[in-house]
């Protein structure tokens, strides 16, 4: 199957005083393109078909740095389902620069129910949430 691939351009907010990618911004690159491919798939991020609220908090993150992102950099990033769970899925994020890989990101996210009270409890991944995540596995 296909991975799904997007770009994004290096901004000063994403940057230290040097004008290198703060650490902590790769993960919100990361974020960025995982709600990308969800849009994609057709997945709501926030609300199942029949109405209820659901999130996906992260359950598990790592991410390895191989080269700095400086500003002005046009970041590639390609995102693939490595692992689909009952109510989890695992995806992994390859980061590059002008074909250069500068970071590797794999990140677990766990399907949840918003309960009245607040809680999240997991919850099974709705069918068609599965089979739409399959095109990018």
């Amino acid at each position: 199957m296909a991975a799904f691939r997007t770009r994004r351009r290096v901004e000063l907010a994403d940057t230290d005083m040097e004008g290198i990618v703060h650490f902590a911004r790769y993960l919100v690159f990361v974020e960025t393109a995982e709600h990308q491919l969800l849009a994609a798939a057709g997945v709501e991020l926030f609300q199942d078909p029949s109405g209820e609220a659901w999130t996906w908090p992260r359950v598990k993150v790592e991410c390895e740095y191989l080269a700095p992102l400086r500003i002005g950099d046009e970041v590639e990033i390609e995102v693939r389902v490595v692992r689909r769970g009952t109510s989890s899925v695992t995806y992994a994020h390859t980061l590059a620069c002008a074909g250069r890989p500068v970071a590797r990101a794999q990140v677990t996210t766990v399907c949840c129910r918003r309960q009245k009270d607040g809680t999240l409890l997991p919850a099974p991944l709705p069918f068609a949430t599965s089979e739409s995540l399959d095109a990018f596995a």
